[in-house]
């Protein structure tokens, strides 16, 4: 075989061998299957609008009726008791309209007489009575002791009455007075002479004597520092023994002499209605405060006075 032949057939057997492997290749590539790749969603539908316009019905919410408002109510606290329940008070305003000059005993079973009640005496500038003045402290003394809870005890009410010095004080036995008070106003022949002061029974007549005397003390000092009448010297606190009001009563007792109606300016003071119920408070807190068992820190001088109605310069009641 020529060398020309030979060479011929090598380039087509080289051709031959190169084709069978491109055909190789290309039959593996083929039968290589690709990666799965998702197809893409459709999109969504749209909704194809109404020939009828949208009918939307609103409701009305409806208002929820508002709860009732809780008004919370406290419990009502406790009205304390007033502070002078259960204590008998005894008034007795002195004298009366009429005077009755007939005699009853100083004392029970004494032979030494007395008138039953005197006249007392009379302003020397406002010619108002005693026995006026008297009463209307008594009256308005009342209505302060019973507003904070006392039972008052009072020997009279009006003017027109005719009782005994004794038998007012047989009205606080009967009553069971747990302090009685006699209310008068005082005289002297000595004008300038003015001020109060207080009586008690000597302590001979008395089975009280030192709850008359820290009564007097209470009743003294309230009604000073209230109404600002000052206390006599030297006789802020008198013993008595001719006092038939005293002698007869077998409970505590004590009287008060407001001032002086022959002294022009106690006269002023005592004739005056809107100070006669000052000198109701001046009493009432006096006396509240001896129910109370307050303290008292007057420093009234005691005079032990006389037994004798003679040595007395008023010894009327």
């Amino acid at each position: 075989m020529s060398a020309t032949h030979h060479s011929c057939l090598s380039r087509k057997a080289a051709f031959l061998l190169a084709a069978v492997i491109l055909f190789a290749a290309v039959s593996g590539c083929a039968s290589t299957k690709p990666a799965s790749v998702p197809e893409p969603s459709a999109p969504p539908a749209t909704a194809e609008p109404s020939a009828e316009p949208l009918q939307i019905d609103l409701v009305a919410a409806e208002t929820p009726e508002p709860a009732p408002a809780v008004t919370l109510t406290p419990s009502p606290s406790p009205t304390p008791e007033p502070a002078l329940k259960g204590f008998i008070v005894g008034i007795d305003p002195g004298h009366q309209l009429h005077y009755d000059p007939s005699d009853e005993p100083v004392a029970p079973g004494s032979s030494t007489m007395k008138k039953k009640v005197a006249g007392g005496c009379q302003g020397v500038k406002s010619r108002i009575f005693e026995y006026e003045v008297n009463l209307a402290v008594g009256l308005c003394l009342r209505d302060l002791l019973e507003a904070d809870g006392a039972t008052v005890v009072m020997t009279r009410t009006v003017q027109d009455v005719n009782i005994s010095n004794s038998a007012r004080a047989i009205m606080f036995n009967d009553a069971n007075v747990d302090l009685g008070i006699r209310i008068h106003a005082d005289k002297a022949s000595d004008h300038n002479k003015r001020g109060v002061h207080m009586l008690i029974p000597k302590e001979y007549r008395t089975d009280w004597y030192d709850t008359n005397l820290k009564a007097a003390q209470c009743i003294l000092e309230h009604y000073h520092s209230v109404t600002g009448i000052p206390i006599v010297k030297g006789t802020g606190i008198s013993e008595r023994g001719d006092q038939s009001g005293f002698n007869w009563c077998t409970r505590p007792i004590v009287c008060i002499e407001m001032g002086y109606l022959s002294n022009p300016e106690d006269d002023a003071l005592l004739s005056d209605p809107d100070f006669q119920k000052v000198m109701a408070r001046g009493l009432y807190e006096g006396i509240r405060a001896f129910l109370l068992g307050e303290p008292s820190f007057v420093e009234a001088e005691i005079n032990t006075g006389s037994d004798t109605l003679e040595d007395t310069e008023n010894s009327d009641e």
